[in-house]
């Protein structure tokens, strides 16, 4: 039987764990939300296609009001998505969210990695050697 792995598992370990079948196994993950598509002004398209590094910095204090709106509108990712996604697995409980950015650490089983890896609302998912609980 030959399957290919998910995209959203970056780590081979992370690979090995999914295709396990032992569901009484757990590993910390962390789960990226999906971004959402960032589409560039026509002005800013318009005025010219290069990026000085002033484009790069934060906007001054006073003009970030209008950003800051904009960006309550128009979230950076799925977070409500994935932890709905969390949710329906019964992991949004112990799951631990990261606004920042934009993530979950989150304990799972190998069933339970599998569903996430496929999840329409997950960017990414990496190994959380920083953050592991120990068993016992």
């Amino acid at each position: 039987m030959s399957h290919h792995a998910p995209n959203a598992l970056r780590d081979a370990s992370l690979v090995d764990f999914a295709s396990q079948a032992d569901a009484a196994q757990r590993t910390s993950v962390i789960i990226e939300a999906r971004r959402l598509p960032v589409t560039p002004s026509p002005q800013a398209l318009a005025r010219h296609t290069a990026v000085g590094p002033s484009e790069l910095l934060p906007p001054p204090v006073h003009a970030r009001g209008a950003a800051a709106s904009a960006l309550s509108e128009y979230p950076a990712c799925d977070m409500n998505d994935l932890e709905a996604c969390l949710s329906s697995l019964g992991l949004a409980d112990d799951a631990r969210r990261n606004d920042l950015n934009g993530s979950f650490v989150v304990e799972v089983t190998p069933p339970q990695l599998r569903v996430l890896a496929q999840a329409p609302s997950v960017q990414a998912i990496h190994s959380n050697r920083h953050h592991r609980r120990s068993v016992g």
